[in-house]
């Protein structure tokens, strides 16, 4: 279901972006850099094909090749971001989502058999943790784009089309921090992984917050509550961090589109 949402994400971003100008904030070559990257991976899976695991963060020569698909500077670059770089965005969205697919549906014996993706996401928590922090701060980095391709749609530019093309690129990168919201939930979620994921939530409140509506604000502070329960202090700090932005930010520019 992500993999569709994600294919369908890229297709509707460069239907909104149809007819205007690049000139995009992230790295030249950063959309290049995680192709490479998560092809590397790939490979490296289909090397090692027979084995009955996937590559380790921990194990010191995989580690270096995953750690490759999270150089935030090379692949993500730093802000200000704007209009012409959701379509390079996305695609790093994409290719994030294809390293949470091949650990969460991993099957050792080729897919022969039905995935275990609860022991799947217990056992390779360390790696999916970091692509969903990463994500993090990539559907920042999306919806603070989003809003100013929005800001500065002309009166003729402001079609339902492109609206409609907005609200669906909202909802799939919404999907992502509740898909967060729902990891911090799992008991078997070790405490520096509820760390790092509850940090991505509140380093990354204000431009995640300001890019959803009220309603949707609302159910996402709701699922970060339930999850509360489960977490360790600092997790727990940080994610009521989260909760404060989502209830007080005041709603402008992509908020305020229903």
């Amino acid at each position: 279901m992500m993999r569709r949402s994600m294919a369908r994400l890229a297709v509707l971003g460069g239907a909104c972006l149809l007819g205007l100008a690049a000139r995009a904030e992230v790295p030249a070559n950063g959309s290049a850099y995680i192709d490479a990257s998560v092809a590397a991976v790939e490979s490296m899976i289909s090397v090692q094909r027979g084995q009955a695991r996937l590559p380790r963060l921990a194990d010191p020569v995989e580690g270096k090749v995953l750690e490759d698909v999270w150089n935030e500077p090379a692949i993500l670059g730093a802000a200000p971001y704007s209009a012409d770089d959701i379509p390079a965005l996305l695609n790093i969205v994409q290719k994030q989502t294809r390293i949470l697919q091949i650990y969460t549906l991993y099957s050792p014996d080729g897919g022969k058999t039905p995935p275990d993706t609860a022991r799947n996401t217990a056992e390779y928590q360390d790696e999916l943790a970091r692509s969903h922090a990463f994500l993090l701060k990539v559907v920042a980095a999306s919806l603070v784009a989003i809003n100013d391709f929005g800001a500065h749609l002309s009166k003729d530019e402001k079609t339902e089309t492109r609206f409609d093309g907005i609200r669906q690129m909202r909802l799939g990168l919404q999907e992502i921090v509740t898909g967060v919201a729902l990891a911090l939930r799992n008991p078997a979620l070790r405490e520096a992984n509820q760390t790092l994921l509850a940090r991505g939530l509140a380093e990354n409140a204000a431009a995640i917050v300001a890019g959803i509506a009220p309603a949707d604000r609302a159910a996402l502070a709701a699922a970060l509550r339930a999850a509360q329960p489960a977490l360790k202090p600092e997790a727990k700090k940080a994610v009521e961090q989260f909760v404060g932005v989502a209830e007080k930010a005041p709603c402008d520019g992509l908020c305020r589109l229903p």
